[in-house]
Parts: structure tokens; C-alpha cells; sequence
């Protein structure tokens, strides 16, 4: 019996992915900061944690221009991921309990969920918890508030960070959509993730 659904929301729900690495680029642009880190082996990590690695003693203004940077391009760019919007409701309408778990702040959270129109009972962002993904803790805070157990539980998201969490909270299944960030998929198979390329391969399942 699955009694809820946990979604990532970037690059899952949405496809703002991609849109907070070009905010990241701009912001590093803008303070002249240069180094070799791979932005797109980052994504899906705490925007705080990010900011770190990639701005060093600057981080907290590079955390600053990003966040700004993000919500401008949300208002432009951001849009529901195909079959997103069907698969929630239609979830939602048959019972099924559904936690969207982001590594965003609650401010960018609501700001593209709002954009994009799709609805949850619970809502977890980095503003609720003390360790990201892929620490298990936000998505064992989601479980609690959803009053349900990890084996009666699917998650999905788009990077290899939402796996690492999902498995280690001990979900039933886990679903991963390939959204443009790139991951290695011998490791995520190991976590016993099915890798599918559209929402709608799970909303053709569900109906």
C-alpha cells in the first residue's frame, strides 16, 4: 500500500533546475569569482552549502546575488515539468499524502510553486532543517508530518542527491527523472532507483 508520494521539486516538478545554475553563473560573473567546481554536480544541494563551495570567503554574497538573481529568472522561466501538475492531482485525488522536500529556501519554494500551480499537504525547504540532502533529515521530517512510514512511501527527484536521501530514509521506491543534470546512473541503479524520462511514464502508472 503507497500511501505518499515525496517529490523534489526542482528539476522535478519544475524545470527551475537548470535556472538556479544560470543564476549561480551570474553571480559569480558579477563578483569576478573563478574556479573549476562543476556547478551541475552540485545541484539539488542546500543553497548555503553551494555557496560555500563555490564562493569561498565570499560565499555569503554570492549566496545574495544568487537568491536575487533566481526569483527574477522564476518570474521569466520557470515552468511546470510535463505531466507534473496532472500527476500531483491526480495523486492527491485518490488519497495519496504528497510532501514536495526542496533543498531551495522557502521564499524561491513558494515563489515557484505559486508559478507553476501545483498543490502538496506539506512542504519541506532548507529553512527546516540543519543537514541538506543528502542527509535523510528533511525527508524523515516530511514523513513525520505526513504520518507515514518510509516503506509506504515513493520518492522522486532529478539528481543523484535526492536518491542518496530518499534511500537513506529507507523509502519503498524511488524514481529518478532526467532533467538535464547529469548523474551516474551504475550508482543511482545500485540505489534501486528506476530511472524514467517524463512525469508522464508515472502518471500513465497511477491512472
Amino acid at each position: 500500500m503507497i500511501s505518499a508520494f515525496i517529490f523534489d521539486l526542482d528539476g522535478t516538478l519544475a524545470n527551475t533546475a537548470l535556472i538556479h545554475k544560470e543564476a549561480w553563473e551570474i553571480g559569480l560573473k558579477r563578483l569576478e569569482i573563478k574556479n573549476d567546481v562543476k556547478i551541475d554536480y552540485l545541484l539539488g544541494r542546500k543553497t548555503s552549502d553551494i555557496a560555500k563551495l563555490l564562493g569561498g570567503e565570499k560565499w555569503k554574497e554570492l549566496m545574495e546575488i544568487k537568491n536575487e538573481e533566481y526569483l527574477r529568472l522564476v518570474e521569466i522561466k520557470a515552468e511546470p515539468n510535463e505531466c507534473a501538475k496532472e500527476l500531483v492531482s491526480t495523486l492527491m485525488s485518490k488519497g495519496v499524502r504528497v510532501a514536495i522536500v526542496t533543498s531551495s529556501n522557502g521564499v524561491s519554494a513558494r515563489k515557484v510553486l505559486d508559478k507553476i500551480g501545483v498543490k502538496y499537504h506539506v512542504l519541506i525547504t532548507s529553512d527546516d532543517v540543519v543537514k541538506g540532502k543528502p542527509d535523510p533529515e528533511s525527508i524523515v521530517i516530511a514523513l513525520n508530518k505526513l504520518n507515514v512510514k518510509p516503506m509506504e512511501s515513493i520518492g522522486i527527484g532529478d539528481t543523484e542527491i535526492d536518491v542518496e536521501a530518499y534511500y537513506s530514509a529507507g523509502l519503498r521506491g524511488i524514481y529518478l527523472l532526467r532533467s538535464g543534470v547529469p548523474f551516474n546512473e551504475e550508482k543511482v541503479r545500485e540505489r534501486n532507483a528506476v530511472i524514467i524520462s517524463s512525469l508522464c511514464e508515472l502518471f500513465e502508472l497511477i491512472s
